[in-house]
């Protein structure tokens, strides 16, 4: 499968929690833990992909180590279930790019992503 990413990633742990309006009213907030981190977005890992749509835009909250949450939004990228040779499933959740990160996010990312080149 050809690579289709603008950004290099990274594999780390990252704490994200994601504001979504639901569709009667009111907002639903769900905290999910990220396999990997990129300055264009990150993946983040659930067994339940009916909570987004591809094209979504959604509100975010992403951890800094615990000191500091970054506010921003993103837009749902992909949704993926894969499978090992056996029918295991490896890995499952949605990418999510961000949108017009401020910029103490991008120098958040870029201290996260340790001189990352992207």
């Amino acid at each position: 499968m050809e690579e289709k990413r603008d950004n290099e990633r990274k594999k780390m742990a990252v704490t994200t929690i994601v504001r979504k309006t639901k569709p009667a009213g009111g907002q639903a907030i769900m905290e999910f833990c990220s396999r990997d981190l990129s300055r264009g977005g990150l993946f983040i890992s659930t067994e339940k992909l009916n909570l987004f749509d591809l094209g979504e835009e959604i509100e975010i909250l992403v951890d800094d180590k615990g000191e500091k949450y970054y506010e921003g939004k993103a837009k749902v990228v992909r949704s993926a279930r894969v499978f090992g040779e056996e029918g295991e499933v490896l890995d499952c959740g949605y990418g999510l790019m961000f949108l017009n990160p401020g910029e103490d996010f991008k120098e958040m990312l870029l201290e996260r992503l340790g001189g990352v080149k992207t």
